[in-house]
């Protein structure tokens, strides 16, 4: 009986140490685990990286009427149709479209040009800026020129083929909509612009009232950038639903780089 209770007790402490040895090295094992998994999570993947610090396209509303025909219900649903699209939006309004805007202009996938526009006697496309005209400024620059509306406004105007010309790559797969008259009336201007890098151009083929070409558009944002068509059926479809000018019969074209 002696033996046997010395058995028993040297088999305890012994059963003690193993029980305790398991618990210590389940432990150190839970602890390792935890480490690692914060470790490993607190790791960025490449992937995930290069998604992070991808910035979204831009584009630009460059809005040279607002002082004189606000309309900011169509700026701001421009703004939020391109917003939706995924771009980060840049408005310019009225003075602030200056002819340096117009000729450093550059960078942006898209450019909505809320402008007057007019075929000088050259046959040059040009295109307003917000700044009244001055005789004096710009002197001797013959890409300048003075642009007057039908209410007699007097303007600084620019001939378009130097629209983002100071950017030689700044309207690389821009898509440019010029909302104001006679924009597809000079075809040497709109084939010089595809060839410095627009991939779309749409515009009126003659005069258009503000109100109707504003109106068309934002159909026209909606189409190319809600629903998400080809620029052929974003133009057919504005065509169809807002329709050519009423008073003038001028329709929206489009032109697209064939590189």
């Amino acid at each position: 009986m002696q033996e046997n209770d010395r058995s028993e007790q040297s088999e305890k402490p012994r059963s003690r140490r193993l029980k305790t040895g398991f618990i210590v090295t389940v432990s150190i094992l839970l602890i390792f685990s935890i480490g690692f998994l914060l470790w490993n999570s607190s790791i960025t993947s490449p992937d995930a990286g290069k998604q992070s610090n991808v910035e979204k396209p831009k584009a630009a509303i460059l809005d040279g009427l607002y002082i004189t025909y606000p309309n900011l219900t169509v700026i701001q649903s421009l703004t939020n149709f391109l917003s939706a699209a995924g771009y980060q939006v840049d408005v310019f309004k009225g003075e602030n479209v200056t002819i340096d805007l117009l000729r450093n202009v550059g960078g942006y996938k898209v450019l909505v040009l809320r402008l007057h526009s007019a075929i000088h006697i050259d046959g040059f496309l040009y295109l307003f800026s917000g700044e009244n005209y001055s005789a004096s400024k710009y002197a001797g620059d013959q890409s300048v020129r003075k642009g007057v509306t039908f209410e007699g406004e007097e303007y600084l105007a620019i001939n378009s083929v130097f629209l983002g010309a100071n950017k030689p790559t700044g309207l690389k797969d821009s898509t440019v909509i010029l909302t104001g008259c006679n924009g597809t009336g000079d075809s040497y201007s709109i084939q010089r612009l595809l060839e410095k890098g627009v991939r779309v151009y749409v515009a009126w083929t003659g005069y258009v009232d503000l109100s109707h070409s504003d109106e068309a558009t934002l159909a026209l944002a909606k189409a190319l950038y809600l629903e998400k068509l080809g620029v052929r059926e974003a133009v057919e479809e504005v065509m169809r639903e807002v329709g050519p000018d009423p008073l003038y019969k001028s329709v929206l074209e489009y032109r697209l780089s064939q590189g």
